[in-house]
């Protein structure tokens, strides 16, 4: 997956490119949501199957995310299966994301997705260009041809390689993304989650609550308190995922922008000038592709509200559900216009508030809904 960022001045340590690019690695998810039952797995297996540090990419550090859940795969504390039998395999190295379940006790198991950054194609290509950039054989080692670069050195004197970056957005403070287990090597471990196409065939007020959700966290991660503007460059029914209390999360944050509005931005000549190019290291092309994002300017306010409306909100609320005597007349009406990236941001951005207005109202409250639940049974702000 290529991860797509706006250039921004970052102002806290690194050069703009530098720092989007290593949030974007924090960021990125599973390219796809998976369903996930957590069936209990088998007994232990010994020995059943042995994670080596090439599958893994433990072999790549320092190109690789962290250590920090290792030792839960080496002791197969982490299946990659939901049933486990006595004749375990290691998955394919060549899929990009796993199914699995996670023990702390080896007696309860609760679902995870393991996800590499970048498909297994596009990492070989990244370390091709990181031994030919530095004049190495193909089978160079990544970490010296890393560590003898100026940019490496600037990044590992800022501490932003370490696997504590990932941490940067926690859900626990009201980010909308899954819980980060921990990584190894280049694998990294999230809580599972529902898809969200799982509630197509729901009841209406299931789906309500939903894309009022959707809409209230592209209004919350354009603005909040770490003076970051996070905005949506593409946005799918794959992008998110439903946790068990009821929360949509975003489960592909491949395609999450960030601008940073402490640091600034760059003059847009600075960005696109020849000049500029001189800046095209071993890192510049590790996504896969060497093409400059565009300039801050022409990120638009409603781009957000504009890609949910127009791909993921008529999923879930379809032209029958538009016509219902349930919703009120100007839904549809509401809808069109916020999905119109050709109307002014304002006309946009107050289309997505209306319908807030009026999901907000028609919202359910009830255990199903554990992460507002019971404040909403005292407050409907909930």
């Amino acid at each position: 997956m290529a991860v797509t960022w706006p250039w921004a001045k970052a102002g806290r340590g690194l050069p703009a490119a530098l720092w989007l690019w290593v949030v974007g690695w924090a960021l990125t998810l599973a390219s796809a949501v998976v369903v996930v039952t957590p069936y209990p797995p088998s007994a232990r297996q010994d020995k059943a199957y042995g994670v080596g540090r090439s599958f893994l990419g433990l072999d790549k550090c320092n190109a690789c995310v962290g250590t920090s859940i290792c030792k839960k795969l080496f002791k197969e504390d982490i299946r990659f299966d939901r049933w486990l039998t006595s004749h375990l395999e290691l998955p394919k190295a060549s899929r990009q994301h796993y199914q699995g379940n996670l023990t702390d006790d080896s007696e309860t198991w609760r679902p995870v997705v393991l996800s590499r950054l970048l498909s297994p194609q596009r990492h070989q290509l990244s370390d091709y260009s990181i031994c030919s950039s530095a004049g190495r054989p193909p089978t160079c080692s990544i970490e010296a041809a890393l560590r003898a670069t100026p940019r490496f050195q600037s990044w590992a004197r800022s501490h932003l390689l370490f696997p504590s970056m990932v941490q940067m957005f926690p859900g626990t403070e009201g980010w909308p993304f899954p819980r980060y287990h921990g990584s190894c090597g280049r694998l990294v471990v999230w809580a599972g989650s529902r898809p969200l196409r799982a509630l197509y065939s729901a009841p209406l007020e299931q789906r309500v609550d939903a894309a009022y959700q959707l809409l209230h966290i592209a209004q919350a991660l354009a603005a909040n308190s770490l003076r970051f503007r996070l905005y949506y460059t593409r946005a799918s029914e794959d992008t998110f995922g439903l946790a068990e209390d009821g929360r949509v999360l975003v489960m592909d944050a491949s395609g999450i922008g960030v601008i940073d509005l402490q640091g600034g931005s760059l003059p847009d000549d600075l960005i696109t000038g020849p000049a500029n190019q001189t800046s095209v290291d071993v890192f510049s092309c590790l996504s896969g592709s060497c093409d400059r994002p565009p300039p801050c300017s022409t990120v638009r306010p409603s781009q957000s509200f504009s890609l949910l409306c127009r791909n993921v909100l008529p999923r879930l609320l379809p032209s029958s559900d538009l016509r219902s005597p349930r919703l009120p007349g100007h839904t549809a009406r509401e809808l069109a216009t916020c999905a119109n990236a050709s109307r002014p941001d304002s006309e946009v951005a107050q289309a997505a508030h209306s319908l807030m207005d009026i999901l907000r109202t028609m919202r359910p409250c009830s255990p199903r809904y554990g992460y507002r639940y019971p404040e909403c049974i005292y407050n409907d702000r909930f």
